[in-house]
């Protein structure tokens, strides 16, 4: 839900406003990736996105917790989490977890 929200925060007000979220798997891994066509992620913020209580949203907005408690389950289950991101055409977030069966 983390994800979903930076993403919708990041294209809120925009006429063309695009958030995807695709799914696929395979016998050992499960990967998910969500997107948006916000404005992107500027590289000297990109180092610190992980880092609990960053954030580049103005006080009272947000508490910079979101991609750390992301990053934080992600690590915790096992998985990846990576981030693509272009200045003016928007972040995508790749998460992979191992499939475990029951």
């Amino acid at each position: 839900m983390n994800l979903l929200t930076n993403a919708a925060q990041a294209v809120s007000g925009r006429d063309d406003a695009r958030i995807t979220i695709a799914t696929k798997g395979d016998n050992n891994m499960v990967t998910v990736e969500i997107r948006d066509n916000g404005p992107g992620i500027p590289a000297e913020v990109l180092p610190r996105i992980w880092d609990p209580f960053f954030t580049t949203k103005d006080v009272g907005e947000g508490t910079g917790l979101g991609l750390s408690i992301v990053h934080e389950l992600v690590e915790r289950h096992g998985g990846t989490i990576e981030v693509e991101t272009k200045l003016g055409e928007g972040t995508g977030f790749v998460i992979r977890l191992p499939r475990r069966t029951v």
